[in-house]
């Protein structure tokens, strides 16, 4: 939960920061150029990549406990970039170093707790640990808005330290003790994480779903992807990353605070509304640890991303009317940003890791989430960098309305697509998945 929180400051940290920085009246030691802005947003999604192989590498060989426990390190040495020296590439090299923490972060905690949690309370947890970014986000958004850059560094480099010496007592996960022929600390890994006293049940059920499975080499790994069903569930989990990305998901919580203000936002100040719109995803969070595993990750994922697209058309309509000169809309704008992020924290956010920890075999676990949080990146820099040039080509309705019409599609494609997993094993759901595909072979 404390990585997940470091995770969200990273990204609360942008949107009260851009706007002092960029602001001539601005009581920090530097300022930025609407450029170097963009940069400073997007140069977090450029190493992102380079963390999630790092972090495939490490999970396939040491297992995923120890690749969640490296992630702490990236942040260590990015919030220490702030206190070294306040300036443009300070700031540059922490993004960077804090890309690379969000690439091992997504490549790794879905993972890990997939193998340690049962499925009854599978979606809760990962909702739950999700909730360290909303969290994270609104001490961001919180502490930017009164404490300056090096403050903030201090708080966050505390956090971080805290997370790398209280992981350390967390043992290896039972499904990489049995994979490595460790069946007597895997016993006790399980003890340990389910905290019950007669585990055989369970011990039996995952040598029987791992044991067996011969681990594979690089190039047989790539082999086995490329089987229908297999390339059939990669190609399901990286389009729900796509849409996500191409929908302004981080876009719009980078530059929340000047998007507010370009709507003419100032019966409150738009530094509280985006503190209040992060009490909004918490609250939403929350909502989802029970909805997740209530109604399940399809249905939660198609309301989330229908009412997401609802919201945005409203934000579009709004800049529109302002463009019209219909001045007085300010509650339009505020109430839609409010169930804008509503709806994001209810399933947008946390549904995708769900999948991605349930969907792939366990062979293909490592590759799938590496390619999987590689696309993602790819697409959150393309999303956010060219933001500013959009806006400067277009007009902030077309953006919005292009936004819009992505996160329908998405909701199209969830709706057709995405297989339901609540409350399964992740033994039930590769024989649900298997049957599903060996159905589809003999209609065929």
């Amino acid at each position: 939960h404390i990585l997940a929180l470091l995770v969200g400051l990273v990204s609360g940290w942008t949107s009260p920061f851009l706007a002092k920085l960029q602001d001539p009246e601005t009581t920090e030691s530097l300022t930025l150029t609407p450029d170097e802005a963009s940069w400073t947003a997007a140069l977090i999604s450029v190493t992102r990549p380079l963390g999630a192989v790092f972090a495939a590498v490490v999970v396939y060989r040491c297992g995923a406990r120890q690749a969640v426990l490296l992630n702490g390190i990236p942040h260590v040495l990015a919030w220490t970039c702030f206190l070294v020296n306040e300036s443009v590439p300070s700031i540059y090299a922490s993004r960077l170093l804090s890309g690379l923490g969000l690439g091992m972060f997504y490549s790794t905690f879905p993972l890990y707790i997939g193998e340690i949690s049962d499925p009854s309370i599978r979606g809760a947890l990962i909702s739950l640990i999700t909730q360290g970014l909303p969290i994270g986000t609104l001490l961001g958004n919180l502490m930017g808005a009164y404490v300056s850059m090096s403050t903030f560094a201090i708080v966050g480099l505390v956090l971080s330290v805290t997370f790398c010496l209280a992981f350390l007592i967390f043992p290896d996960s039972p499904h990489h003790l049995i994979k490595i022929k460790k069946h007597d600390e895997a016993e006790e890994a399980l003890r340990w994480y389910t905290r019950q006293d007669d585990v055989k049940n369970e011990l039996t059920s995952l040598d029987q779903f791992i044991g067996q499975r011969e681990k594979l080499s690089i190039s047989q790994t790539f082999s086995e992807l490329t089987k229908p069903l297999n390339l059939k569930i990669l190609i399901t989990v990286l389009m729900v990353y796509v849409f996500m990305q191409l929908s302004g998901l981080y876009s719009i919580s980078l530059y929340m605070e000047l998007i507010l203000k370009s709507l003419g936002v100032n019966v409150i100040k738009p530094s509280l509304v985006v503190v209040g719109v992060g009490v909004i995803g918490l609250l939403a969070g929350l909502i989802s640890m029970y909805t997740n595993d209530r109604f399940g990750r399809r249905t939660m994922l198609a309301i989330s991303s229908f009412g997401v697209s609802v919201n945005l058309f409203l934000l579009a309509l709004n800049f529109l009317l302002l463009r019209m000169e219909y001045n007085d809309l300010q509650w339009l704008s505020i109430v839609s940003i409010v169930f804008y992020q509503f709806f994001v924290c209810v399933g947008i956010m946390p549904v995708p890791s769900c999948l991605m920890s349930e969907m792939f075999a366990p062979n293909l676990k490592e590759i799938g989430s590496c390619l999987a949080n590689m696309i993602s990146a790819v697409f959150a820099f393309i999303v956010s960098k060219t933001y500013q040039d959009l806006l400067t080509s277009t007009s902030e309705e077309f953006v919005f309305l292009l936004y819009t019409a992505i996160v329908f599609a998405m909701f199209i494609f969830t709706v057709t697509c995405i297989p339901e997993t609540k409350g399964k094993s992740l033994q039930e759901i590769q024989d649900m998945l298997s049957r599903k595909d060996r159905g589809k072979d003999q209609k065929c």
